[in-house]
Parts: C-alpha cells; structure tokens; sequence
C-alpha cells in the first residue's frame, strides 16, 4: 500500500482538481485506490491518497 498526499493553500478550491489529474496522470501505475481522505489545517487544504500500486 501506498500514500500520495497533495496540498492546497487558500481556500482548496482546487484540490479536487489536482486529485483527479494526479490520478489520470499515474493510472497505469495504480491497481487500486483504496481510499481519499481530505483535512484541512487553516488554510492548508490536504488530500492524501491510500492506494495499491499495480506489480
């Protein structure tokens, strides 16, 4: 199991965005995602992505 987490500063408005392309962009690589959580800390926005990566 793996972990990817990604940050997003002010309002996190774009932090969805930002999953999805991480996502897309490494699909070959990822055989199952397992989960996305989301926190916030302030204004610190972070989404971190529990996931198996393919063999």
């Amino acid at each position: 199991m793996k972990h990817m987490t990604i940050l997003e500063y002010d309002d996190g408005s774009g932090l969805n965005d930002k999953v999805q392309r991480w996502i897309s962009e490494n699909e070959d690589q990822i055989l199952e995602i397992i989960d996305i959580e989301y926190s916030q800390h302030g204004n610190l926005f972070i989404a971190t992505i529990t996931y198996e990566e393919r063999a």
